[in-house]
């Protein structure tokens, strides 16, 4: 894709990417571009693992697929040597392939709830959206890896636009809080658990974090509380909430209020209704796609049922209640993890929520909490304190029946809550 040279191009000696101590300038990352593009094999289409070491090896190995016909397949080095395998061997050839006219995107799913799934993307169609992005310059903190749907966003969106990705020397707390003060981080993309742990560890008085002026949260459900505290500890940046599938890619939006969950799709490409409380979305970036899984999410015409639910209001904006899996059922009533999460994150003392399901003998699962707390309490005694906060705000059967003390937040490879 000559566009994909041509912008770059235009970016000359502004600094594309610092990772390990090493600034890439966008003229090194066309080069080395280039390079990669004229090693790859000539002839019939391929699919190519492309290394995630170092990210901008990383991202120049992608575009430079990008304009060939093979399929780039991009893998972190923490997967276990067995899943890769597998992962690889899955990738390897399927009768999607066919459907494609130029190069492909293979990315695997989490597997947090299953086998990781392995979705084909035309990566052209996921590419075409960033050639419309204006010029800018600020500076991108990277954490999630470039085999992830947001990960690849946050880059693309940056580079394309002529702006700085800064690569943490980790995804920790404290490495992002490291590299935001010594490069002046100004944008932070990361997930809702990601930034509550920021918080946790204090991370706002070991640095100076005053040059963010934009915290970009998505990936998951954002407490409100939690929301709130950013905008006093942050005032001087705008909150920003994103939403995209791995499916579809990422979708424009516009929130209501900053202190407000809601928002409006506010994407000339994306068409999207609600059927049963699930919201589904058309967009020309979706999926071919899922090579080792059935279709069943992709209807005809274009459209993906997303397993996302979603609720209304008055103006017809929306908001995200969480995923329609993760519903659990109480005797016959369904009860959604995050409505009752949204509670008990006014509690006060209650840093972090993970509200799930456990099998129960007589109404076949019941509600339990891991609560992270630094107040003082045993179990016993928190669970009074839960129980009697939710009386008058929950039925019964969405009050948690077991609640667990935790010294921390567990989070995936992907920087969200554990969610088992």
């Amino acid at each position: 894709m000559n566009w994909i040279r041509d912008r770059l191009k235009t970016f000359g000696d502004r600094i594309a990417g610092i990772e390990a101590g090493r600034k890439w300038t966008y003229a090194d990352l066309l080069q080395r571009m280039e390079q990669i593009a004229a090693e790859l094999p000539p002839g019939s289409r391929e699919v190519i693992e492309v290394g995630c070491h170092s990210t901008m090896e990383g991202i120049a190995t992608l575009l430079a697929i990008a304009g060939s016909n093979h399929i780039a397949l991009p893998l972190p080095p923490e997967i276990p040597a067995s899943e890769r395998g597998h992962m690889q061997s899955v990738a390897r050839d399927s009768p999607l392939y066919e459907e494609l006219d130029g190069s492909g995107l293979v990315l695997f799913s989490s597997g947090t709830s299953g086998e990781p799934k392995g979705m084909l993307h035309d990566f052209t169609a996921l590419l075409d959206p960033y050639r419309k992005l204006k010029p800018r310059q600020d500076r991108t903190l990277l954490l999630l890896l470039i085999d992830h749907i947001g990960g690849l966003d946050s880059a693309f969106r940056c580079l394309f636009a002529g702006s700085t990705l800064v690569v943490p020397g980790a995804r920790t707390p404290e490495a992002a809080g490291a590299a935001i003060e010594e490069h002046r981080v100004n944008v932070l993309p990361a997930s809702p658990t990601f930034l509550n742990l920021i918080l946790l560890s204090r991370i706002h008085e070991k640095y100076d974090l005053r040059s963010l002026e934009i915290i970009a949260y998505g990936a998951e459900a954002m407490p409100e509380p939690l929301l709130r505290r950013l905008g006093d500890i942050f005032p001087q940046a705008q909150r920003q909430q994103k939403f995209g599938t791995s499916e579809t890619g990422a979708i424009r939006i516009k929130g209501v209020e900053a202190d407000s969950l809601f928002f409006r799709i506010n994407d000339r490409e994306t068409e999207w209704k609600v059927i049963d409380s699930e919201l589904w979305l058309k967009t020309p970036s979706r999926i071919i796609g899922y090579i080792n899984s059935d279709n069943n999410s992709l209807e005809s015409e274009g459209w993906y049922r997303t397993g996302d639910l979603v609720e209304s209001d008055s103006q017809g904006n929306i908001r995200i209640i969480g995923r329609i899996n993760e519903t659990i059922n109480v005797g016959g009533q369904k009860v959604h993890p995050n409505d009752v999460a949204r509670i008990l994150q006014s509690i006060p003392g209650i840093e972090a929520v993970h509200v799930y399901g456990e099998n129960d003998p007589i109404t076949g699962s019941r509600v339990c909490a891991k609560i992270v707390t630094t107040s003082p309490g045993s179990p016993l005694e928190w669970k009074r304190k839960v129980r009697s906060h939710c009386r008058s705000k929950l039925p019964n059967w969405k009050i948690p029946s077991r609640i667990v003390l935790c010294s921390e937040i567990n989070v995936t490879d992907r920087l969200k809550q554990v969610t088992s």
